[in-house]
């Protein structure tokens, strides 16, 4: 071998080591590393809605909704909630089609009463129960027909915009709407919430998904008003 090939050969096995060398390898492994994108998120404030978040962020509330699943419903936000804020680019659960399913299927379920109902239902006038001495009538409340002491009554009272001969408890949803009443799933304070057979009021919406309802003919007992927290997916709602 000549000088000229031996310094040729060296020269190549001083490049094979370098490359092989732990120090290369470890640069070429911290390259590859991806940096985690950052997380926006921000805290509900008094006032806000899921539209208004999302405006400030340059996305929509169905984004928003889809993004954060401790939200049950893109309607329904409370204070201290915090809500991320999903990339532009982000893939997400379709959550929203899934909800909006679910709500038009409670519309169509409550739809199946039928304001037929109504027109059957006659308020009972001659009727009365006597806490004491003194007989009570359906008709002692100005503008309000319904028979006192029985949940509808007290419904009617606390909402007094309502019309009268919305039905038994158990039909006012389906006839309040028939009649152009705004009605849904979730819950509002003020709201008339309804489950079968049974009329209550609204008195909060709580953060647990449960409601404070007011009501008479409850668990307090025919002509007492009774207060209690239940679950808010049981009951649809009048607005």
């Amino acid at each position: 071998m000549t000088i000229k090939q031996s310094i040729t050969a060296i020269a190549v096995a001083f490049s094979v080591v370098l490359l092989l060398a732990p120090g290369v390898h470890a640069e070429e492994k911290k390259s590859d590393k991806k940096e985690e994108p950052k997380q926006t998120k921000v805290v509900v404030q008094a006032g806000d809605t899921l539209t208004s978040i999302a405006d400030a962020h340059q996305t929509t509330y169905v984004q928003l909704f889809n993004a954060n699943e401790s939200l049950a419903s893109p309607d329904a936000i409370d204070i201290g909630n915090e809500i991320r804020i999903p990339a532009a680019d982000e893939q997400l659960p379709d959550r929203y089609s899934e909800f909006a399913a679910q709500a038009a299927a409670a519309q169509a379920a409550a739809a199946t009463y039928t304001a037929a109902s109504t027109a059957s239902y006659e308020p009972v006038y001659s009727q009365t129960y006597t806490p004491g001495a003194q007989a009570v009538y359906a008709t002692d409340s100005n503008g309000n027909t319904y028979f006192k002491g029985y949940c509808t009554w007290y419904a009617k009272e606390r909402r007094p915009d309502l019309p009268n001969m919305l039905g038994n408890g158990g039909q006012w949803v389906a006839n309040a709407s028939a009649q152009g009443y705004a009605t849904g799933s979730e819950p509002r304070v003020g709201a008339i919430a309804e489950t079968a057979g049974h009329v209550t009021y609204v008195e909060a919406v709580n953060g647990d998904g449960t409601i404070t309802i007011s009501d008479m003919n409850g668990a307090a007992g025919f002509g007492n008003v009774g207060t209690r927290t239940v679950p808010a997916s049981q009951y649809q709602y009048i607005y």
